[in-house]
Parts: structure tokens; C-alpha cells; sequence
């Protein structure tokens, strides 16, 4: 069957279902918890089965207070929030705030924290489908906003996602997921530092941020900063390379740039495939490719050290700071307060959110 479901934890009512391709090339495991992405199970260039992405391997783990999102679906919000507060249709809204002086990932309690409906859609592809409600006032959001999002894991041994939103309120809305990948596997390089990173000419630079990791609403060429620049002649920079430019931010934790076409629905823009990851170690790549207008792109800085240890499959090891990155697709951090980008996250009654993000794994030998 390459749609299984298990039980991980009855008493929570927590669910594990595991989607598997016809080649047994490509396993994920996500919980209806969170939509998490737990495990993903892929060969490297040994035949060697591999976990490529931090995650725990039972539920009560998630709950560690130390859990920096590993694997799971942001909403109502994605990114940061400048002080919690923005405003739709002329009434102000106030967010916890849980980032410094921002409001971060949707609030106390987020979509990654809820438990979704899941309904499988299919059994070749392996498909599955997660729905969830949020009602008006949630986290202090306006708008009832019902949201779904698929899992599809196909013979190309690629992992497509894709969001789909509606509301019955004018409200604003971010999502996106928070897998942290480590392609060589964590029980085999702890870091992902030596990880070689190429990015597309889709890639057209980053955002600049403040000394509250908010965008300023000023663009970066890579000539303006080329330690954000993997293209060209840098197509293949390790990701530690040139981290001690960043500080403060213990390395990436910046949003790229794709495209500017800001509006709520992306997911009839063409796939612009931005950026290529592989592991020297295991000969294990990913290719990532967005509707979306940009990502951000984040390297685990802010990990607590010592509190946290991987899966069965990686040995237990220890999670350290820049053990996975994560590419999360997803529009402009705060756009709901800069005018040139708003129109992508204020969902309006009538209207719909949504995009798709593909992640497709395969070895290179070389």
C-alpha cells in the first residue's frame, strides 16, 4: 500500500501516515499534527537508505518547547510580523508576539500546533490531503479561514505540496513548511555547513533586513551583498563558506526573491525551479521549485544546542545549531505592512490563496 496510516499516539488521537512511491525510491511520513513532515526516506549513492530531513519519532517529543517548527505547516502567518500589528479594512489587529519584538509562524498556537483532518486522495501517487478550519479570532486573525493542503509523492522521487485557502472575512494569510533538510543524514555530518548550494537565474537577490530580521522594503542585488549569491560563478558554495558574514543571524536566515507578480493565488504561475542543495557525503541532491514569488532561506542558527536528538534512522544523534536548512516558499516576510507587496497575503472574501512547491531528490555521483 503507498498510503499507510499508523496510530503513534492513541490517547492524542495522532496519526503517522506514510506515502511511498511505486519504485520504493521516496517514503515521507506526516502526522496529522501539525502537518508535520517527519521522516524522509531516500537511497544514497550506496543504495543506503537515508532520513534527510530533523524530526522526532514520536509525538510527545514535538512538544518540546525547544522545537524549532521541524517539518511543519506555518499558518495563519508565515515569517515575522513587525510588533504583531497590522490592519484590514481599517480595523488594527494585535498578534502575540513571540519573536523578539515580532509576531512569528502564526501566533502561540499556529496551524503547526493544530490537528488537521487528513483524507487520502490517492494510492498511486501516493496523495494525501489535510484540511483544517480556523475560526474567526483565532490567535486574533479576522476570518474563518479553511485551508487544505496536499502531499503528493511521485516515481520522480519528488514531494509536491500545494496550499490552497478561503475565507469568509477579509483576512491575511502566509503559509508554507518548515522542514529542516540534512542530506547527508545527521548521524553521518552533524552540520549541513559543507552542504553545496547552486541557485537558479530565477533567483534575482534578496530582501534587506533590519536589525528585527524585517525587511526594510529595499532589494539586494547580489552584487550589493555576494555573500546571499549562489549563481553563476558561485553555483556550488558550500553553505559555510561565507556565513561568518552573518553574525548576527548566525548565518542564512534571509528571504530570496523569485518573482514580484504579489497576489493571492501563484499556483497557475509557471514552477520556477530556484535551487539545487547536495551533499558531497552521500551524493544525495534536492532541487526546489516555487510558485511562489520567494523563500527564505534558513540554515537552523537559532537551534538550542544539547536539547534536542534525532530519529532511530539517523542513531538519536544529537540536533546542534545548523544541523538541516530549510527552504520555505511563501511570500515577503511582513508584506501585510509594505504596500508593494500586500496584495499577496491579504485574502479577501470570494478570493483564494494558494501555490505549490515541489522538492525533488535524487543522487549524483560525481
Amino acid at each position: 500500500m503507498p498510503v499507510t496510516k499508523l496510530s503513534i499516539s492513541p490517547s492524542a488521537g495522532i496519526d503517522q501516515y506514510t506515502l511511498i512511491n511505486e519504485k520504493k525510491t521516496l517514503a515521507v511520513m506526516v502526522l496529522n499534527y501539525g502537518g508535520i513532515i517527519t521522516h524522509i526516506l531516500t537511497p544514497d549513492k550506496n543504495g543506503a537508505i537515508k532520513d534527510v530531513v530533523l524530526g522526532f519519532d514520536n509525538y510527545e517529543a514535538y512538544q518540546n518547547p525547544a522545537n524549532p517548527y521541524f517539518g511543519a505547516l506555518i499558518g495563519r502567518f508565515a515569517n515575522r510580523i513587525g510588533e504583531g500589528k497590522f490592519t484590514v479594512d481599517g480595523e488594527n489587529y494585535n498578534l502575540a508576539v513571540n519573536n523578539g519584538p515580532n509576531a512569528l509562524h502564526g501566533g502561540i498556537k499556529g496551524f503547526d500546533k493544530c490537528i488537521w483532518d487528513v483524507t487520502v486522495l490517492s494510492e498511486s501517487p501516493a496523495s494525501i490531503r489535510l484540511d483544517l478550519v480556523s475560526p474567526d479570532g483565532d490567535q486574533n486573525y479576522p476570518g474563518t479561514l479553511t485551508t487544505s493542503v496536499t502531499y503528493t509523492v511521485t516515481d520522480e522521487n519528488t514531494l509536491e505540496i500545494s496550499y490552497h485557502a478561503t475565507t469568509d472575512k477579509d483576512t491575511i494569510v502566509n503559509l508554507t513548511n518548515h522542514t529542516y533538510f540534512n542530506l547527508a543524514g545527521l548521524d553521518l555530518d552533524p552540520t549541513i555547513l559543507g552542504h553545496e548550494v547552486t541557485m537558479t537565474n530565477d533567483v534575482k537577490g534578496t530582501l534587506a533586513l533590519d536589525e528585527n530580521s524585517l525587511p526594510t522594503g529595499k532589494k539586494l542585488d547580489f552584487k550589493d551583498a555576494p555573500w546571499f549569491d549562489f549563481t553563476g560563478s558561485n553555483a556550488g558554495t558550500p553553505i559555510g563558506a561565507r556565513i561568518n558574514c552573518l553574525p548576527a543571524s548566525h548565518g542564512y536566515d534571509h528571504p530570496y526573491i523569485i518573482h514580484e507578480d504579489y497576489k493571492t493565488d501563484t499556483s497557475s504561475l509557471p514552477l520556477r525551479k530556484a535551487a539545487t542543495i547536495h551533499a558531497p557525503e552521500t551524493g544525495i541532491s534536492l532541487d526546489f521549485a516555487t510558485t511562489e514569488p520567494g523563500f527564505q532561506f534558513y540554515i537552523g542558527g537559532w537551534i538550542t544546542p544539547g536539547a534536542l536528538t534525532g530519529t532511530k534512522y539517523q542513531k538519536n544523534a544529537p540536533i546542534g545549531q545548523h544541523a538541516g536548512f530549510c527552504l520555505e516558499s511563501q511570500r515577503p516576510p511582513d508584506a501585510v505592512n509594505k504596500p508593494q507587496w500586500r496584495s499577496s497575503v491579504l485574502l479577501q472574501k470570494g478570493d483564494v490563496y494558494a501555490s505549490k512547491t515541489l522538492f525533488n531528490f535524487y543522487v549524483r555521483s560525481d
